[in-house]
């Protein structure tokens, strides 16, 4: 299936996350944004593995990976509102036999299917509502000690990222910058549509 048609059918598919929460940083995935990572992952690790989703929103990264042939999928998510449009995606695409989706806050432990996972993905919050919280989803990703990370994060934190890896075991390396459209879906939001540069990591236990 084409590039294009599959991000189109993510788009479609898999909805945004509806009334989003600001203390949560809740910003939708662009689709493709999220089947351009897919792909990356596909390419460089491959997709036979264990794979788990942190802070996953509506699932469309978890959608992206499972449509390019991933069948080992864990989705977390805290916002519980979400767990239906993570399924009803999921079901749309029919890949929804794929996919476990776990309800709960990235940084309680591993438990489960977590303990399991071979590689971690995830968008996170950026860290400028909730100062840190990009910081919470990476030390979180690296005590489950998978394989490799793979991570969306505002660019303009390299030295502390890598000095995060290192202390936790792992490498880091940039493979790509994005710049991420933000919507305004917010009351504090002032411009229709903003965009932030954001880089794309790779993280490889050492």
């Amino acid at each position: 299936m084409r590039v294009s048609r599959l991000e189109s059918l993510l788009e479609r598919m898999v909805p945004p996350i509806p009334e989003p929460r600001p203390e949560l940083e809740q910003y939708t995935t662009p689709a493709g944004i999220a089947l351009r990572l897919a792909q990356t992952i596909a390419m460089r690790s491959g997709l036979d593995y264990e794979i788990a989703d942190l802070g996953a929103g509506t699932c469309r990264l978890t959608a992206a990976l499972a449509l390019l042939g991933a069948e080992a999928l864990v989705a977390v998510e805290a916002d519980r509102r979400l767990t239906s449009y993570c399924i009803m995606g999921l079901e749309r695409l029919g890949v929804e036999w794929t996919t476990s989706i776990v309800v709960g806050w990235v940084g309680e432990g591993p438990s489960g299917p977590l303990a399991r996972a071979d590689l971690v993905v995830m968008n996170p919050p950026f860290g400028v509502q909730r100062r840190g919280a990009d910081t919470v989803f990476l030390a979180y990703s690296f005590s489950l000690r998978p394989w490799r990370v793979y991570a969306i994060l505002k660019s303009g934190n390299e030295d502390y990222h890598r000095r995060l890896a290192e202390e936790w075991g792992y490498s880091a390396r940039i493979l790509y910058r994005e710049w991420f459209p933000l919507p305004a879906t917010m009351a504090h939001h002032r411009s229709r549509t903003r965009r932030v540069e954001v880089d794309v990591y790779e993280f490889e236990k050492v």
